[in-house]
């Protein structure tokens, strides 16, 4: 049995355990509870932000302008590191709606298909295109073929960060079955396994650019070369989704009106996120501008998911292949921006 065989048993025996342990103690398919501000109810919504993600930033300046309460929502946020804890915080119980990515979406659907109640309610950005690309240390930037017998690549188990390598590999003519990987839980991590010299590659993009730079790394390939982009979902129980769906579309018309005002204020809400969060104005601009946000649900966003789940099916992530579409609750992006659903769910039954 291959590693890669290895790893997807491993996560799918994880994952199954985790949601079979929050089995019955999970509030999530509850209607959502209720306050009074200043004389108005309000629908309380729980969000797991991850770190540094389009949602958080835009979640914060929402609350800070008061666009969420003017919709009718009270919004509680937590902060995870990662889009699996995200939804591990979903199938617990402890949030309602968080983020992930393509391949964490199909992944962790796919290895535990038997028992999630998961499903994706709204696009959140749509084939995003990187700044940055494939990064080397030193010793190989002039020397590409010999990263087949080096110390190995960066990435993130379980996260999009494998399908970027894959795709990088592919780029450059390698046997992506052949290539080492050194899995990483943050960018602090990421960064002492290069200084350390630890590892020979990685997919940088964002304000990391300058962390890796700094540590003598070299951009060989960019994003655009290799085919590297992403799209951004908004997952939550379907339970929650059925008891609260004019909540969720309250969220997502409220969501939208923050993106607007910080692109149109994308100077004074850098300054705020910079206090709020610690990342230079700057460096949250970066990140920012790299993300083209656009709520509701969309075929080229849906058709990126059937790709990566294919993919990710084909190479062993999961054992059993499933149409993702059949995970899609349409009725809020329906609701909010009826003009942005043009994703065909017939083919969930295909």
């Amino acid at each position: 049995m291959n590693i890669k065989k290895i790893i997807a048993i491993i996560a799918s025996t994880a994952l199954t355990a985790t949601l079979l342990a929050s089995c019955g103690s999970s509030s999530s398919g509850k209607t959502a509870k209720k306050v009074t501000k200043d004389g108005k109810e309000l629908s309380v919504l729980r969000v797991a932000n991850m770190t540094g993600q389009p949602d958080q930033y835009a979640d914060y300046i929402g609350m800070e302008q008061g666009i969420f309460e003017k919709y009718g929502i009270s919004l509680e946020t937590s902060e995870y590191a990662a889009g699996i804890n995200t939804v591990d915080a979903i199938a617990t119980g402890t949030a309602d709606t968080g983020l992930l990515a393509d391949f964490a979406a199909v992944n962790r659907i796919g290895n535990t298909l038997d028992n999630t109640n998961l499903v994706i309610f709204s696009d959140l950005s749509s084939s995003v295109s990187y700044n940055g690309g494939l990064f080397v240390a030193p010793k190989y930037k002039d020397d590409l073929d010999a990263l087949d017998e080096s110390e190995g690549w960066i990435t993130s188990i379980g996260t999009v960060s494998e399908y970027f390598n894959w795709q990088a590999q592919t780029y450059l003519g390698l046997d992506p079955s052949k290539q080492k990987n050194v899995n990483t839980d943050s960018i602090s991590t990421q960064i002492a396994v290069a200084h350390n010299g630890e590892a020979s590659a990685a997919i940088v993009t964002g304000s990391a650019i300058k962390k890796y730079e700094a540590e003598g790394w070299t951009q060989v390939a960019s994003a655009k070369d290799i085919g590297i982009n992403v799209s951004a979902y908004l997952i939550t129980s379907s339970d929650f989704a059925k008891n609260n769906t004019e909540t969720l579309t309250n969220y997502l018309k409220a969501l939208d009106e923050s993106v607007k005002y910080i692109n149109d204020n994308l100077d004074e809400s850098a300054e705020k996120i910079s206090k709020k969060y610690g990342i230079e104005p700057d460096d949250f601009k970066t990140n920012w501008e790299q993300y083209s946000i656009k709520l509701g649900l969309s075929e080229e966003a849906a058709s990126h998911l059937d790709e990566i789940n294919k993919w990710a099916y084909e190479n062993g992530k999961y054992p059993n292949s499933y149409n993702i579409r059949e995970f899609y609750y349409p009725d809020a992006a329906k609701k909010a921006f009826p003009d942005n659903v043009t994703a065909d769910l017939t083919k969930a039954d295909k």
